[in-house]
This record gives C-alpha cells, sequence and structure tokens, in this order.
C-alpha cells in the first residue's frame, strides 16, 4: 500500500510540474498536405481510374505526388499547376477547391490485401482537379 500511496504522489508531482503549451489545432492541421484527387488514363489497361493523393513535393510549380488508384494500385503522379481557382481570387467555397494539375503516373502492385499476388506495372496521364484542405 505503502508503493501505490508513493507512486501516487510521485505521478502527481510530476503533472504539477510538467508544463504544457497551448494546442492549436488550426495551426497543426495547416500543416498537413492536402488531399487531391483526379483522374488518370491508363496506357497499360486502356482504362479510365480515379487517383487520390497527397502533395509531397513542390519545386517551381512542379510536384510530386503520392498515393493510390481506383485499381488498388500505389501511384506516384509529377504534375504541374496549370489553374488554380483560389489563388486567381475566387473566394466561393465550393470552387476554391479548384485546381488543373495536369501530369504523368506510374502505378505498381495491389495494396489490396486479398490480391497479393496481383503486382503488375501502370503508367498513363493525369489530371488533377481538387485540392482539398483540412
Amino acid at each position: 500500500m505503502k508503493k501505490l500511496v508513493l507512486g501516487l504522489m510521485a505521478v502527481l508531482l510530476m503533472v504539477g510540474i510538467a508544463c504544457a503549451d497551448e494546442l492549436a489545432i488550426g495551426d497543426m492541421l495547416k500543416k498537413i498536405p492536402a488531399m487531391k484527387q483526379g483522374i488518370a488514363y491508363s496506357f497499360y489497361d486502356n482504362d479510365i481510374c480515379y487517383l487520390s493523393t497527397i502533395e509531397v513535393l513542390k519545386f517551381k510549380g512542379v510536384s510530386l505526388e503520392a498515393g493510390y488508384d481506383s485499381k488498388d494500385k500505389a501511384v506516384a503522379v509529377l504534375s504541374y499547376e496549370l489553374l488554380n481557382l483560389k489563388k486567381m481570387g475566387v473566394e466561393i467555397p465550393i470552387l476554391d477547391l479548384i485546381s488543373f494539375q495536369p501530369g504523368i503516373f506510374a502505378g505498381w502492385g495491389s495494396i489490396n490485401t486479398q490480391e497479393l499476388d496481383r503486382s503488375e506495372f501502370d503508367w498513363g496521364i493525369s489530371a488533377t482537379i481538387l485540392s482539398v484542405h483540412f
């Protein structure tokens, strides 16, 4: 019993000493990269698929994005921003999410756990249409 009381007192003393900074959730959410939604045309399958990516690296308008497509493949996209309505001054809540970034994508494998044996390369052209920030 003495050990329990001493342990509880030690924890309470540490809690009293510990200082925490203010938690600003808005600042933390601004640091999360935007979720980008787009479409892609696969030259391998001759089919259209849906892309969902996040921006990993950006340099002078050229973006490197990583994510997945609707065929459960991990993809990398290299794109260039041609149009961004938010940067053009549009302040309508839905329309300021629209951006147009044509690019090239490459995908590999299957992220679906039911189809681990399906590992195939895929590539084609893509267009990012929406950029959603939290």
